[in-house]
């Protein structure tokens, strides 16, 4: 791991903020009692949103707590929801100091911000009970160098969603359905769609390539992971990414686009425009996170009663032998203390209840991210069987995250533009070659600067 830290340097005069509160840094309107500390917060929703709104209650909530620091004196919080403006807001701010005390962080940003020297390590101020009540994804994800920059109320498992009904109608029972103990590879999912095909079944997976805007690395970096390889370094994912091991699980996602055994206006993957394809029973397969389950959930059709998640399919070599390498989709927005802080202890006080089990709790019930706390996966009712709880297994048993880089922005578009080479893998005929491709693309990001 490299040294991520960074002095930022700015080179351009710039106005001092017009109001510093003397509490933690930061500018405000809202008022408070003489001699609170006021943490500020900045969050990446709209208050009108309905996590904006969760977060509004949370900070409600804090201020309603009489929250003190050691020496005794009462913590408030207030928050600023900048929206889709965030990261420009903060960016602006690093050349006047007036960054507040916490920021929102996507998960996959944790090591670009420390790096550029906007987020501080906190874990010194927070005891091992409390950290140890984190699922291992989001401590994995928010440290770096050994020290813990970011912690998060949200993660999203994902899984391989079947329907059991269609499944049984060509001979599957439960006893033949993927667990954490004997998993499902690649492999298995190819020869169910091969089974319901010939039966004349629906066939076809949602595979939900190009999901969001982070939807390649998020849905399929377990690939690589699975095969025992790994994204390298920020200056050597190239040499990481060519190997035997990367390229075979990287590879994994073509036999599903070529059109072997089909005709030729069939295709194994679903290519419509439904994003409720699976949700609404028209195919068999999908590969995604947890917000199907939560549509499936509050619907009221027969496939409430008729699905489940597997975990997410493990890589399988040629002669049969599949990896015992579990890693799931993960990662979420979370938050960090800024360099500006006056107070880490209190901030990170403040940071620890906007990402403890209670909000991690409002969270889920409102928007359905699931909680980052190994008590409530463990003991929530919703929790305790169907597909809920296979997620939440997933979530407990997976240590992998997306990468850690300063690159990764450069690293995700260039694994995109990957897996979506793969998708012409009909139209390219012989020019096509996989190994080729990633190398060239990854090339591209050992050579871009940080």
């Amino acid at each position: 791991m490299i040294n991520f830290k960074k002095t930022f340097s700015p080179t351009t005069a710039v106005f001092a903020l017009a109001m510093v509160l003397s509490a933690c840094g930061g500018t405000s309107s809202e008022s408070f009692e003489a001699g609170t500390k006021v943490i500020q917060v900045w969050v990446h929703k709209n208050e009108t949103e309905d996590e904006g709104k969760i977060y509004k209650q949370i900070q409600t909530n804090f201020n309603n707590q009489s929250i003190k620091t050691a020496s005794g004196q009462t913590l408030k919080m207030s928050m600023t929801f900048w929206g889709t403006t965030l990261e420009s807001k903060i960016d602006a701010s690093l050349l006047t100091g007036g960054l507040p005390d916490i920021l929102a962080v996507d998960s996959s940003d944790v090591a670009a911000k420390v790096y550029n020297n906007v987020i501080v390590p906190f874990g010194t101020y927070l005891s091992d009970e409390v950290k140890n009540s984190y699922v291992d994804s989001v401590i994995q994800q928010g440290t770096i160098d050994n020290q813990l920059y970011f912690l998060s109320s949200m993660e999203a498992p994902g899984g391989l969603y079947y329907n059991k009904a269609m499944l049984r109608e060509v001979g599957y029972s439960d006893a033949d359905f993927g667990t954490l103990n004997n998993p499902w590879s690649f492999k298995d999912v190819q020869d169910a769609q091969r089974t319901l095909h010939s039966a004349g079944k629906s066939y076809q997976i949602s595979l939900n390539v190009g999901f969001g805007t982070d939807g390649h690395m998020y849905l399929y970096s377990p690939l690589v992971y699975s095969a025992g390889a790994t994204f390298g370094t920020e200056n050597n994912v190239a040499e990481a990414l060519t190997t035997a091991k990367a390229v075979a699980g990287i590879s994994q996602l073509e036999n599903f686009y070529l059109k072997q055994g089909l005709a030729t206006n069939e295709s194994w993957v679903y290519s419509g425009t439904s994003d409720s394809a699976f949700a609404g029973g028209q195919i068999p397969f999908q590969i995604h996170g947890p917000w199907d389950a939560r549509k499936i959930a509050k619907s009221d059709t027969a496939l409430k009663n008729d699905y489940g998640i597997m975990p997410y399919p493990v890589y399988e070599d040629e002669a049969g032998n599949k990896s015992k390498i579990f890693a799931s989709p993960n990662g979420s927005y979370g938050f960090g203390i800024s360099k500006d802080s006056r107070n880490i202890e209190a901030s990170a006080l403040a940071l620890q209840y906007l990402t403890g089990e209670v909000a991690s709790e409002m969270l889920y019930n409102a928007i359905g991210t699931f909680p980052t706390h190994k008590n409530l996966l463990n003991t929530m009712e919703v929790f305790k069987s169907g597909p809920e709880k296979e997620l939440a297994d997933y979530l407990l048993a997976n240590t992998f995250t997306r990468p850690k880089m300063v690159k990764y922005p450069m690293l995700k578009d260039a694994y995109a533009e990957i897996l979506d080479y793969i998708k012409n893998i009909n139209t390219l005929g012989a020019t096509y070659n996989l190994e080729s491709q990633i190398n060239s693309q990854m090339s591209r990001v050992d050579r871009s600067s940080m």
